[in-house]
């Protein structure tokens, strides 16, 4: 994966929106520059707080040639008014949760759920990541979600992760959530995620292609990928999924694409 400006060639069906928001300090520059670079954060990498909307190209290249536009935003309650002017040109919501600050639970609820009332985001896939897992003894995340009520969440799948920046765990998982909406808007798909485990369609080989366990609790069937590294992909009854990395990622990044490109800075007013 690696920055870089998209070719003449590409449509709009073969560029990825993604918007990512969350409070202020909840990793979602840091976790940005990962996917800019894919690679870990330098220990020399000076956090600058986000005022207005950041904008970056990235270039994926696993299995397929992704392009995707993710735009970071500002996370402070005074910036917030800017994300409803991101809403409707986005494919994909993507959530950061500090998983170490437990007492900005509140707060991200609250802006969680003020993003999910929301008209424009209606059916629009959600991913949430808790960062900073590298700093978090305990990796289940049952607090978490339950702090954050995600359990009255019926509405869409919510696909969860656990994230660091320091050692890129859950970057394959992240890279993986990517790839497969991006084969969804680039065939014309639903944006959405049901996958018979034992289904031979594309979407399922995809998801296999890119070395996820896929496991249901409406079947017992488990699918064994000859390799090292596993994710896993569980489904519940309420629509809820997770994606979790039992290994770093780093190893990954031999097979993405780095290209050098400046980010654009976009101001937009109330």
């Amino acid at each position: 994966m690696g920055c870089g400006c998209y070719s003449h060639a590409s449509t709009e069906k073969d560029i990825l929106r993604v918007a990512v928001f969350g409070l202020e300090n909840s990793g979602k520059t840091s976790l940005v520059q990962c996917l800019k670079t894919s690679n870990k954060i330098s220990k020399t990498f000076k956090y600058v707080s986000t005022h207005g909307v950041i904008a970056v190209n990235i270039h994926l290249n696993v299995q397929t040639n992704i392009n995707l536009l993710i735009f970071d935003c500002g996370g402070c309650k005074h910036q917030q008014h800017i994300w409803p002017h991101l809403f409707n040109n986005s494919d994909l919501i993507l959530f950061t949760v500090d998983s170490i600050d437990l007492n900005c639970l509140n707060d991200a609820k609250q802006a969680l759920f003020d993003l999910l009332t929301d008209e424009n985001l209606i059916n629009k896939p959600l991913l949430i990541v808790f960062t900073k897992s590298d700093k978090r003894k305990n990796r289940n995340i049952n607090q978490l979600e339950q702090a954050l009520d995600l359990f009255m969440i019926q509405d869409r799948p919510i696909h969860k992760v656990l994230f660091s920046s320091i050692t890129l765990d859950g970057f394959t998982s992240i890279s993986t959530w990517f790839a497969y909406f991006s084969h969804c808007k680039l065939h014309g798909k639903e944006m959405k995620l049901s996958i018979n485990p034992r289904s031979s369609s594309i979407k399922y080989q995809l998801l296999k292609s890119l070395n996820l366990t896929t496991s249901s609790t409406m079947s017992s069937t488990i699918l064994n990928i000859s390799n090292n590294k596993k994710s896993n992909l569980s489904t519940t009854n309420n629509h809820t999924e997770t994606w979790t990395s039992s290994s770093s990622s780093s190893s990954s990044s031999s097979s993405l694409e780095q290209k050098n490109n400046k980010p654009i800075k976009i101001i937009l007013k109330k």
